[in-house]
């Protein structure tokens, strides 16, 4: 399928994933360079506020979890519930992170920031796992390309450059 909204929504998870290493590379660095620290978490908590939260959660709870939840065959609605309020903690995780960071508490800034990522990871992999797969067998090719342009159009409301940046950023964070 040419126009599959899913493949987007997994691509996505892939950029996420890959911050993963970024924060495991950045454990006690703020011992030795403590600026350098602050920097980078304040680019990581900006790539998951707007790349994350801005274009991938966005897509999901605008569009993805209407269509899912509204499906007459679909049965599961505190799966989307459950979502939702992940999307909720990371956001406090984000605020929580930066407020670390802007008292100089890099341990605890780094603490939940692991957190952060652990959860996201079990949560990219409950949705791939059951939620993707649980919507791509409820639609037809139809209703998954409406899903794919709705998508696009939050993608070009956002700005497809300034995404392309945070892929740029995240693929290419260990080059610095």
């Amino acid at each position: 399928m040419e126009h599959n909204p899913l493949t987007v929504m997994y691509n996505e998870h892939d950029v996420i994933v890959k911050a993963e290493n970024i924060i495991k590379s950045m454990e006690n660095t703020w011992e030795d360079t403590p600026e350098t620290y602050a920097e980078k978490v304040k680019l990581l908590i900006e790539f998951f506020r707007e790349y994350a939260d801005g274009y991938h959660h966005r897509k999901e709870e605008d569009v993805l979890f209407p269509a899912v939840h509204n499906h007459p065959d679909f049965v599961l609605q505190e799966i989307i519930e459950e979502f939702n309020t992940h999307h909720e903690d990371f956001r406090e995780y984000a605020a929580e992170i930066i407020e670390a960071v802007d008292e100089e508490d890099y341990v605890r800034s780094y603490k939940v920031l692991k957190q952060y990522i652990g959860d996201l990871l079990d949560h990219i992999a409950a949705e791939n796992d059951e939620l993707f797969v649980l919507a791509e067998s409820l639609m037809d090719e139809q209703d998954l390309e409406t899903i794919y342009f709705k998508f696009k159009d939050i993608d070009m409301e956002l700005g497809e450059e300034r995404k392309q940046e945070f892929e740029e950023m995240i693929g290419n964070w260990g080059e610095k």
